[in-house]
């Protein structure tokens, strides 16, 4: 029987059209139910929540996890039933009305202690469906435990992602026995977007440079299954098989059908025809998306039919965007192109990623404010494209880094190799001197760029943190962990100021703590942009929560 959360994912969507399962889950519904619901959990770890209001807002209904569900019928206190608590869940039909001519339909939860639960009054609920999916969450499991619904892949472990490159190393092999340049390219970029290691990369260079050595597919599926978090092997294999895809459509490949490595291993990866006609219409949507001619109107269209098909083949959209999208962006820098259109909660990855996973929801308010105060289409087009293809760069340039990391290496070995064997010819000293030298330079010219790129992006950032803005701007239950997450870029400092009549004083305040690289200063910047911190507005509402929230806890403790 598979995971939990895994079950509940597939069934709960047959129980009501007023069910919303994760990740796609509204961001304001689901901060809505974690505050109505009283769940203390992390809401990236909420399955589903049946909203039973009627105007959406998700404070009322049933909130799903991988160990419990919570009920909160309308002006009511939250119940917190755990799976391991239930005896059984019973459909019930009763008879009512003055002439017995009613039923009335609810689900009774009988719990192992003797009590029991009935719930009624749920809008448009498949109440026997319903019963019958707790019944056999009870049956069918013993564990229950609670778990984020999506990762992506660069958050996972190491073993994993060699693994899951392998696959795709194997596959450049299959048909010619060699990589080429583009196969070699298209594995480069993968690897800058899964956000490898050195010793990771030093091992999967290792791998591409033995071809007789190739793990069989099916172990390292294995590998992958077996480091996967409990609910998400399907989505892996979707996403390889995106990646599989992609490959060979980069050395000229057309035909699935022709496709011999995926169709020899259609068995092991456990993909069906739908699933492989989503991830060709995701990797299409891909290169679309940056074309000149492609408006924002018409994007918005194919995501939303690369959504309908995704929910048609019973597949999470972001499953398909775990490694990325394959025109050069990180999940990250997708989401935060999909943000440009007013979509970034499209691929849900607010409930697939923690911390800067929801920064990247960014700039929605400020970018169709423009739209709609210029009415310029032509304006939306380029600043959508500038965004998009500035991920794509920052990703090249960083992988344009690491190869270049790669040659050094391999120039230093080469080194090695030629004074151990004593070689003294004049000539291939002068190459390898000149070829050392070339390398060196191209080292520190990367590092220049580095160190320039880390402070443009640290201008994005706020050279002191204002503590009590932030608090304010984090207080939704998806936004907490950004708290922590920016809180932990800054360090107490002592710093002098001039007060207003021109006398100096040293003060205590949250700087920035040096020394930061480039990708985790960029992480940093997108946080700020997804809490709002340099955005009027959101200060703003965030301000005026804070203040309601301390009058009505001044309130409470006047009347109690």
């Amino acid at each position: 029987m598979t995971n939990v959360n895994v079950y509940l994912r597939e069934n709960l969507g047959s129980v009501s059209n007023k069910m919303s399962i994760a990740p796609q889950i509204d961001e304001k519904k689901l901060n809505n139910a974690v505050k109505s619901f009283a769940f203390g959990g992390n809401p990236s770890n909420v399955v589903a929540l049946l909203d039973n209001t009627l105007l959406g807002s998700g404070k009322d209904g049933i909130l799903f996890t991988g160990e419990q569900l919570i009920y909160r019928a309308s002006f009511s206190d939250p119940v917190s039933v755990p799976y391991a608590s239930i005896a059984s869940a019973e459909y019930v039909e009763t008879v009512t009305g003055s002439k017995s001519d009613k039923i009335e339909v609810s689900l009774l939860i009988h719990r192992n202690e003797g009590s029991s639960l009935s719930i009624t009054g749920l809008l448009n609920c498949n109440y026997r469906k319903l019963a019958e999916t707790l019944q056999a969450c009870v049956q069918d499991f013993g564990e229950y435990r609670e778990e984020r619904q999506l990762v992506s892949i660069d958050e996972l472990s190491e073993a994993l992602k060699v693994a899951y490159v392998q696959a795709v190393i194997n596959m450049a092999y299959d048909n010619d026995d060699i990589i080429d340049d583009k196969e070699f390219a298209e594995i480069l970029q993968l690897m800058t977007r899964l956000d490898l290691s050195p010793e990771t990369r030093f091992t999967l260079r290792a791998y591409m440079g033995s071809s007789n050595a190739q793990i069989p597919l099916e172990t390292l599926l294995a590998r992958i299954d077996n480091h996967s978090p409990g609910g998400q092997i399907k989505a892996l294999h979707i996403s390889l098989v995106k990646d599989l895809i992609n490959l060979f459509y980069s050395t000229g490949g057309r035909d699935i059908g022709a496709f011999g490595f995926l169709q020899k291993h259609r068995g092991l990866l456990l993909v069906s025809d739908e699933e492989i006609e989503l991830a060709v219409l995701a990797i299409k949507n891909d290169h679309d998306m940056l074309r000149d001619d492609m408006t924002d109107d018409q994007i918005v269209s194919a995501l939303k039919l690369l959504s309908a098909k995704a929910a048609a083949v019973g597949t999470p959209l972001a499953a398909v965007y775990l490694s990325g999208s394959v025109v050069g962006m990180s999940a990250a820098g997708l989401t935060s192109g999909l943000a440009s259109l007013g979509m970034g909660g499209l691929l849900g990855m607010s409930g697939m990623m923690t911390g800067i996973g929801v920064a990247v929801l960014i700039g929605v308010g400020t970018y169709a404010g423009v739209r709609k105060l210029t009415g310029a289409n032509e304006l939306t087009r380029s600043k959508r494209r500038e965004l998009m293809l500035n991920e794509v760069i920052k990703q090249t340039q960083l992988t344009i880094s690491l190869v270049m990391k790669d040659i050094n290496f391999i120039t230093g070995k080469l080194n090695e190799y030629i004074l151990a064997h004593g070689a003294q010819d004049e000539k291939i000293k002068k190459l390898l001197g000149l070829m050392t030298q070339m390398t060196g330079a191209g080292t520190v010219l990367t590092d220049k760029s580095n160190s320039a790129q880390a402070s443009a992006t640290k201008l994005r950032c706020a050279q002191y943190l204002d503590e009590g803005k932030l608090k304010s701007l984090t207080r939704e239950p998806t936004k907490a962990e950004l708290y922590d997450f920016i809180r932990g870029f800054y360090e107490e400092r002592s710093v002098v100021v001039t007060s207003k009549d021109a006398e100096e004083q040293t003060v205590t305040k949250l700087g920035i703590k040096r020394y930061k690289n480039s990708k985790d200063l960029e992480s940093l910047a997108r946080a700020f942009e997804a809490v709002g911190y340099f955005n009027v507005s959101d200060v703003l509402k965030g301000t005026a929560a804070d203040v309601a929230g301390k009058a009505r806890e001044k309130l409470s403790g006047l009347f109690s």
